[in-house]
């Protein structure tokens, strides 16, 4: 929703507001997603309103205009358009009448039924018809109705009537509003049938449908637990619990097989055979589901991804098609250097030209690098140089594209360069309708130059997603800090890439925005070379240590949040940063003290109870929240903060929906959450460093303690500490901080390392031959081996032809030639880092 919006309904409103009217016109609607903007004359309401008409906006079917129905939402007031109906809720009016169902039946939307026929249709089905007709069409045979006119009414009534019901139906299941459409996009007409037949396949097409839910709707459906299409599902949600938890791309068989027997027989405590499981793998490797590479087990959409970006990396890295002299590049950087109030250092100049020479140009640092200065040089001497081809400035501003994973990252790109930056999704117009990356429809970039920002943030999909969009002569920088945590989701894209040896990159190493005395990042540097400083316990100018064992942490926190108020703070300038959220030093304990200290409870202010696993919090109207899944549709994104604006209490006396509403005001807008998408914000004043990544603080508080054993790793206190800007206290035991700073943590299982050195070898062989490698749709698939067989569950490896063959797409699929062609005797393992 819009940033201009405001509440007319003041907290402590006994009323929902509630309108009936007749649809005067669609004034927009979204052609990805449900989202429209309708003007309705004004039936009922049950508020103040002078006007006959009012604009209603929304996720809505298909509506049809002239027909009546009920919405249920808040009243805003929008700065440019006014008074608006936001609808969370609505239906249909007056086709529950028999006069209302003729009218339906004989309208626009019907061809060739007219009034009489209508009738004869409501004397035979009754008021129930349009369910009746929905749930067996062959309900019209006997009316004497022609097949061209009982086409027209099945085929419409499954558009609009069947999606209503189908939202409906999904939101009764448990769905929330945004899956729930989603769901309705991946399936049409046919998710209730889907439903029914087969809900397991929830588990495999949609993305955030969780096995569990699944499972227990199955069981009330009378599915045996031993059902094929049970055992297939568990088989899927074992590789997306490795896949989407634990970061990894791919599983092995042994680790595939007990994670799978383990979820199964643990979700309805029964015993599941082994030979099930291998067999529901067999059917979903030939099915296409599942991909077997060797000995490794993948999800189709990841290892079609992890070699998307290898050949595409590779192919920008061969190519020279947008690039300019060096000559020339060092001509324009001078000019701009000459305009800038410092000087470029060596490092900072050949990284500038190297960006600018090579299509493909990768640039890491810690913090206080110069990593945003270099982005600047690019893109000021590029503009240069799109000036001197004859390209006139508005078209430059339009063709350089500065992108970043979350929209605190991108927000920060944009204040750190004074450039427009967006979001990766923004850019790609992905709207979170989609079932899955898979599904979205991506079009080409225009323009020369991008640029992708904390790329230690970005995921293996959403990068091979991104890079499906780039232009043939479109340069790319991708910007990034090596040394931080890796994305959320699977992969480790940015360290691959660097780790592979074979693109082009720059590290920076020299630290340029210390300033006089800061020693945080100083600090970080030491850190992130193994060590902690002799003088780490020390006052210092811009960072405490305050020694606390477990117990005493909650205390010391409580006391540093309160003096930051004190001193006339503000609570978004701060931030305390946890590796777990468990212990009275985790997250979900300090968030209550935070909670307290900036956010106290009163008589006047509404609150509600949430339960998170076996955590209980409150919401309070003001309280800081963080987004916890990506939500394209209202353009917030996981680990995006806001704060709530408003809360409607279920118990509010005029509330016929009985349903608990949370406003959240983001920087990009308003978003509302019902009780169904409440697990998509959390308390923020505390968080884990994870979720903290692509932002910085004015003050960060960390405390570290043994009993965070298992989470203390070298990149996660890397990227804590390089959270804050201007002040940073450290609190817990010395042994704690010891303990990560020498453990380099467990690397993620994947093999996009080996994709691109593969890659990278057809290219040479390619070129020594003179022959090119099919660059059709299925080259991807030429360094998949053979599928699972029955006879042999061990995922054999094709061994390397010796023939002398030309590389064909036909070759590979005959067998009659490795697609390792080159590669005797090496296996992705041999160049996955230890």
């Amino acid at each position: 929703m819009s940033e201009t919006q405001t509440d007319i309904f003041e907290d402590g409103t006994d009323t929902e507001p509630t309108v009936v009217g007749q649809i005067a016109t669609i004034v927009f609607s979204a052609q990805n997603s449900f989202y429209k903007v309708l003007r309705i004359t004004i039936l009922e309401k049950n508020f103040d309103f002078d006007d006959d008409e009012m604009t209603v906006t929304g996720n809505f079917g298909d509506i049809q205009i002239g027909a009546s129905y009920e919405f249920k939402g808040q009243l805003k007031k929008h700065a440019r358009y006014g008074i608006q109906f936001v609808a969370m809720n609505y239906h249909r009016q007056a086709t529950s009448s028999v006069s209302g169902l003729v009218a339906y039946f004989s309208s626009e939307k019907f061809p060739g039924v007219g009034k009489a026929t209508a009738t004869k249709i409501v004397d035979t089905l009754g008021t129930d018809a349009i369910d009746l007709i929905l749930d067996n069409s062959k309900v019209l045979s006997n009316i004497g109705l022609s097949e061209k006119v009982q086409t027209v009414i099945v085929d419409q009534l499954a558009k609009s009537d069947g999606m209503e019901r189908a939202i409906i139906a999904l939101n009764d299941f448990g769905f929330g509003s945004n899956l729930a459409t989603t769901i309705y996009q991946k399936y049409q007409q046919e998710t209730l049938t889907i439903l029914k037949n087969n809900p397991y396949q929830l588990v495999i097409d949609i993305d955030g449908v969780s096995f569990k839910r699944i499972d227990q709707f199955a069981l009330q459906q009378g599915i045996d637990a031993l059902d094929d299409r049970r055992v297939s599902a568990g088989v899927i949600a074992a590789i997306n619990l490795k896949t989407f938890e634990s970061g990894d791309t791919y599983m092995v068989l042994p680790d595939l097989l007990a994670t799978t027997k383990h979820l199964l027989e643990h979700a309805q405590r029964i015993e599941v055979d082994e030979s099930l499981i291998k067999q529901a793998l067999l059917t979903l490797t030939q099915e296409g589901v599942v991909v077997a590479d060797g000995s490794y087990l993948y999800i189709r959409e990841i290892f079609e991804s992890e070699n998307q970006i290898a050949k595409e990396l590779i192919d920008l890295t061969e190519r020279k098609q947008q690039t300019y002299s060096r000559k020339d590049v060092v001509k324009y950087l001078d000019e701009v250097e000459s305009a800038n109030d410092f000087k470029y250092d060596a490092t900072q100049r050949e990284a500038i030209i190297a960006a600018l020479t090579n299509q493909l140009f990768i640039l890491t640092g810690g913090p206080g690098t110069g990593k945003t200065t270099i982005i600047s040089g690019v893109v000021a001497t590029l503009k240069k140089l799109l000036r001197q081809d004859g390209i006139k400035s508005d078209e430059i501003d339009q063709g350089v594209h500065l992108v970043a994973p979350t929209g605190r990252a991108a927000k920060r790109l944009q204040e750190s360069t004074g450039m427009a930056a967006s979001t990766i999704h923004h850019l790609l117009g992905i709207t979170g309708r989609e079932a899955n990356l898979d599904d979205v429809d991506i079009e080409e970039l225009t323009g020369q130059l991008l640029v992708v920002d904390e790329m230690s943030m970005v995921d293996t999909q959403l990068f091979a997603t991104l890079l499906s969009a780039v232009r043939a002569d479109m340069q790319v920088i991708l910007v990034g800090d090596k040394d931080q945590l890796p994305s959320v989701g699977p992969g480790r894209v940015f360290y691959d890439l660097l780790a592979s040896g074979i693109l082009n990159y720059r590290e920076l190493e020299t630290i340029h925005r210390q300033g006089k005395g800061s020693t945080i990042i100083s600090l970080a540097n030491d850190v992130k070379n193994g060590r902690l400083p002799d003088d780490f316990t020390d006052q210092k100018i811009d960072r405490s240590f305050f020694s606390a064992e477990l117990r005493q942490v909650p205390n010391l926190v409580e006391k540093i949040a309160t003096s930051w108020q004190k001193k006339g703070n503000s609570v978004a300038d701060m931030q305390i940063l946890a590796p777990m959220y468990r212990t009275q030093a985790g997250v979900n304990h300090l968030n209550e003290i935070a909670q307290n200290i900036f956010n106290p409870i009163t008589n006047k202010k509404k609150t509600i109870l949430v339960k998170n696993g076996d955590f209980t919090f409150t919401f309070r109207v003001g309280d800081k929240v963080m987004q916890t899944t990506n939500d394209p549709e209202n353009n917030v994104f996981n680990g995006d903060i806001g704060y709530i604006s408003t809360i409607l209490l279920a118990k509010d006396k005029a509330n016929t929906d009985k349903k608990d509403v949370i406003t959240v005001s983001f920087d990009t807008g308003e978003v509302i959450y019902t009780r169904e998408n409440w697990q998509q914000l959390t308390l923020a004043y505390a968080t884990t460093i994870h979720k903290s990544q692509g932002t910085e603080y004015k003050l960060v508080i960390m405390p570290l303690v043994n009993a965070f054993s298992r989470m203390l790793q070298r990149n996660l206190l890397y990227t804590g500490l390089t959270r804050a800007s201007e002040s940073l206290v450290l609190l817990g035991q010395e042994s704690a901080y010891q303990q990560a700073v020498l453990t380099t943590g467990v690397n993620r299982q994947t093999t996009l390392q080996a994709r691109i050195m593969q890659y990278a070898n057809q290219q040479v062989g390619s070129r020594e031959n003179q022959q090119l490698v099919d660059e059709s749709k299925n080259e991807a698939d030429s360094l998949a081996s053979q599928p699972l067989s029955h006879d042999d569950t061990d995922l054999p490896t094709a061994t390397a032809a010796k023939d002398n063959y030309i590389l064909t797409v036909d070759l590979i699929n005959s067998n009659k030639i490795s697609p390792n062609i080159g590669l005797d005797g090496l296996t992705p393992a041999d160049f996955m880092s230890v």
